[in-house]
């Protein structure tokens, strides 16, 4: 006697969720790229978001923290938006054109690095730290300069981390204080007899450098946070294709 099939129900979830981005669909719905908390990497429809103002309110905007339900269906591609709500706003962020760049350059980044439908807590950490850096009422920090060292510390995350410590080849340390060859599309330092790399760190900059990447804040300025954002971007582009 065949068993009876089990009947595939819908699931509802309610997590925390930044907003990626927002695509227009049909004549009245959305579809959202959202990087969640406990889903991670998702994409939901959110019907009528477009038509009716009262369905959503202004809790579909990127920057913010939001709090939504979203509900699963078996087989469907997208999840279903049912609630949304602000959780953490980030006016500071939205009102200023250079916090509001870096903070959607790193929801760039996201978007083409984090794996669909797996929980990033490290990454979820670490992001909602830098919107909470760039939301700083009184920060005399350039954003780009916060954007450098969250994102060193992005790439440890995701599992590409840069070692400024020793080649990447041969294991062989680097002395504190010396300047040294970094390839970040192959994850640190390369030595000459290793091949070498075509970017060269003096000392100082490598020894700031890889303090930003553990987590120590405000040590990048001027072009070591340029020189850092460029390093990132490379890495990126190396293993996640993000140009």
């Amino acid at each position: 006697m065949a068993r009876p099939r089990a009947i595939a129900t819908s699931r509802s979830h309610t997590t925390l969720a930044l907003v990626l981005g927002r695509v227009a669909y049909g004549e009245s719905d959305l579809v959202l790229g959202l990087f969640s908390e406990a889903l991670g990497r998702v994409s939901a429809i959110a019907r009528g978001a477009r038509k009716s103002q009262r369905r959503f309110g202004g809790a579909l905007e990127p920057m913010h923290t939001l709090r939504m339900r979203l509900d699963e269906r078996p087989r469907a591609e997208l999840l279903s938006l049912r609630e949304s709500s602000i959780d953490k706003p980030r006016m500071r962020i939205v009102a200023d054109l250079e916090r509001m760049q870096a903070a959607g350059r790193a929801l760039s980044w996201v978007r083409r690095a984090a794996p669909a439908r797996t929980p990033e807590p490290e990454v979820w950490r670490l992001v909602n730290a830098l919107l909470d850096r760039l939301d700083a009422e009184h920060s005399d920090r350039l954003p780009l300069a916060d954007l450098a060292e969250v994102g060193l510390m992005l790439l440890g995350a995701f599992g590409w981390g840069i070692d400024f410590s020793r080649c990447v080849r041969c294991a062989k340390p680097c002395e504190t204080g010396r300047p040294a060859l970094l390839d970040p599309g192959r994850g640190g330092l390369v030595c000459r007899a290793c091949g070498g790399a075509r970017l060269r760190l003096d000392g100082g900059t490598r020894e700031r450098l890889s303090r930003a990447a553990a987590g120590e804040p405000g040590v990048l300025v001027g072009r070591e946070a340029e020189l850092g954002l460029d390093i990132v971007e490379a890495a990126l582009f190396a293993h996640a294709g993000l140009e």
